[in-house]
């Protein structure tokens, strides 16, 4: 399940960011955003195209500045296409897309988690784009390997990703110096990190389990502890959740919780509170990923901000050096206005030959210091932004990366459950045990082994 991602090429001042998926989530809204990610309006008026795009953050100017860029230059440069950018946050994104879907308004270009797009997929909803996409072979070879398998059925493209997911742990090397310490490579490197910190009045690692989705090293570490050795199995019926492997992970999540690597009000902040108390110093890690890279870079802890994969595990499964270099959820377009208003349709092809192609990629990575899905071959100025130059030089190491994000393997709101089994045991709702047959459980009840 593993390979090694090649061809993300940087040259000139630095040969070393990321739409996220990861980008993050937040409940904050902006006033200039609509509410509504309907497509039922026309698509034009006089000789104006307009198409609706809906975004799984609320505000996207702010929380997605790369895709903002795209967009306002697109349209600056197309003064006869107009996109109606929608935000929300991500689970009321997801509800709004899957509500969309039930009375046949889906928006016309959308973010979608994988397995609802799976869903919406064999349902018809979604444009077969292949004919637009495959038949245009430059912009294919544009991609970095393996980010067009993301939403490819029986050789038919549904969607493209909307982001690289780059998951794994920021840190602050100040606070590291400030204490004696190097940035550890194994598990018990990391714990005696931990144990030192929190003697200095230092928090080891922000972390705000209130959003749930916010796990993005955990699933990191997951893959050391054979992931894809057995969730084909859990999905077929032939596996389970609670078996030796996973609950070694468990175990471990249990044991960093326990020896106080997060905060003491985890449980009561979110993904924001935690970033702010990364950035203000206060504590020493950060999970999450390269989206966050342009705030990081803007910040007055640039010159100290790193980027790392996490810990190796003494008892873990298979190769240890397991990076996250894979594509994301992707973006959808509906197969109503494919079918319906050709036009339209024509104008949404127009725009992502636009995003994914050199004028967007530019905007995305050298202007937005984000992590592209497709090569950038242009130039990074490394004193300038000192935390891209660092990301991007992760990205380019020898650390295999899975095919996917185990999160991506699994079916609609399941990756939700996924992601409260964790948290649980962080938080002390679950013990290990517990947890995996919490997700035993929910396999079942959720009817989603594919027998």
């Amino acid at each position: 399940m593993v390979k090694r991602i090649m061809g993300l090429i940087l040259t000139g001042t630095m040969i070393m960011s990321l739409l996220a998926c990861g980008k993050a989530n937040t409940d904050t809204s902006k006033t200039t955003q609509s509410d509504s990610n309907s497509s039922i309006s026309s698509s034009s008026e006089g000789d104006e195209i307009t198409f609706t795009f809906a975004e799984h953050v609320a505000d996207i100017e702010n929380q997605a500045p790369q895709v903002y860029a795209v967009v306002q230059e697109f349209m600056k440069q197309n003064p006869d296409i107009k996109i109606e950018m929608t935000g929300a946050a991500q689970d009321e994104h997801t509800q709004k897309i899957k509500l969309a879907s039930q009375s046949d308004s889906l928006p016309d270009l959308f973010y979608s988690l994988k397995g609802d797009a799976d869903a919406l997929a064999e349902a018809g909803m979604l444009a077969d784009l292949s004919e637009d996409i495959l038949n245009d072979q430059e912009f294919v070879d544009g991609f970095l390997p393996g980010m067009l398998s993301v939403m490819e059925k029986d050789g038919a493209i549904y969607g493209l990703p909307a982001e690289t997911f780059c998951n794994g742990i920021w840190y602050n090397k100040a606070l590291f110096d400030q204490c004696g310490l190097e940035i550890p490579v194994t598990y018990e490197d990391f714990m005696n990190c931990v144990k030192v910190f929190n003697e200095n009045g230092i928090v080891p690692m922000a972390r705000g389990t209130k959003d749930v989705w916010s796990s993005w090293s955990l699933m990191t570490m997951h893959c050391r502890y054979g992931f894809f050795d057995h969730i084909d199995g859990i999905l077929s019926g032939t596996d389970k959740w609670l078996n030796d492997d996973y609950l070694r992970f468990y175990e471990k999540l249990q044991d960093m919780a326990g020896r106080g690597t997060f905060p003491d009000n985890a449980s009561s902040i979110g993904y924001w509170e935690a970033t702010e108390m990364f950035l203000g110093g206060q504590a020493a890690m950060f999970d999450s990923g390269a989206w966050d890279t342009k705030k990081f870079d803007e910040s007055d802890l640039k010159d100290s901000i790193g980027f790392w994969w996490g810990p190796t595990f003494e008892d873990g499964v298979g190769n240890q050096e397991i990076s996250m270099k894979a594509p994301s959820h992707p973006y959808c377009v509906s197969a109503k206005t494919q079918k319906e208003d050709p036009e339209k349709y024509q104008a949404i092809i127009k725009f992502l030959k636009f995003y994914y192609g050199p004028e967007g990629t530019e905007i995305i990575a050298a202007q937005n210091q984000s992590v592209p899905v497709t090569r950038y071959e242009g130039e990074i100025d490394a004193d300038k932004y000192p935390v891209f130059a660092r990301v991007i030089e992760r990205m380019n190491d020898d650390w295999e990366s899975p095919d996917t994000c185990p999160n991506m393997k699994l079916p609609g709101q399941f990756e939700t459950t996924y992601f409260e089994s964790m948290v649980g045991v962080i938080n002390g709702i679950y013990t290990p045990e517990e947890a995996l047959q919490f997700l035993d459980d929910q396999t079942e009840a959720q009817g989603i082994i594919n027998k």
